[in-house]
């Protein structure tokens, strides 16, 4: 029987990305055979996969073992402030378990009433506090200027080299690889292109 626990945020797999007053981001890593200690999680959190992963699941003061196929490019968000968890997760598969966590700290000043509505933008699921929607733009694809009314949280499933545009003319190139995390404070227009060689996805939060 456990004894003891850690918070999240002391979890030596969970490896701290960035934090701001919104949001705490975390990269989480797990080689094959190896687990993390039991943890509590008291956040919201914004699940996203990055590499597809068969996962063990244990509860605090639980024998019981759940397992699970996750691929890749999966995201959830967990309840966590209404039902706090504590548990350990074991990668059961051949290759790494890589997944990057955000916590919901607070809500931005700004928010948006209504879904994103912009080409390249799909919408995943709608929770009180938050709305994901999978970006998708093709080798060369370039999308027209939009705006994200939003605060949010983009993370990259793929590597990609975009182009971005704002509304004031100004132009850069971002060079992301799979699991990237950027927080972009909104709202913004703004116009992207895929500059690179490979069709490139990204899930993108909009914190509510």
């Amino acid at each position: 029987m456990p004894e003891s626990f850690v918070e999240v945020r002391d979890e030596p797999r969970h490896r701290r990305r960035f934090e701001n007053a919104f949001a705490r981001v975390y990269d989480v890593l797990v080689p094959p055979g190896e687990r993390t200690l039991f943890h509590r999680h008291t956040e919201d959190t914004l699940y996203v996969s990055i590499l597809a992963a068969r996962v063990s699941d244990q509860s605090f003061g639980s024998e019981e073992l759940r397992s699970a196929e996750v691929p890749a490019g999966i995201c959830v968000c967990r309840p966590h402030r209404s039902e706090p968890l504590i548990h350990r997760v074991a990668n059961a598969g051949a290759g790494d378990m890589r997944m990057i966590g955000a916590e919901l700290k607070a809500s931005p000043p700004q928010v948006s009433q209504r879904p994103l509505e912009a080409p390249g933008h799909e919408l995943a699921f709608e929770t009180p506090r938050l709305r994901a929607y999978r970006l998708a733009l093709p080798a060369g694809a370039a999308l027209p200027e939009f705006e994200y009314g939003f605060s949010g949280l983009s993370v990259a499933l793929t590597p990609g080299c975009l182009a971005l545009r704002d509304a004031g003319g100004a132009s850069r190139t971002l060079a992301l690889a799979a699991g990237d995390a950027l927080w972009h404070a909104g709202p913004q227009r703004l116009a992207l292109a895929n500059a690179g060689e490979t069709d490139f996805a990204a899930v993108v939060a909009e914190w509510r």
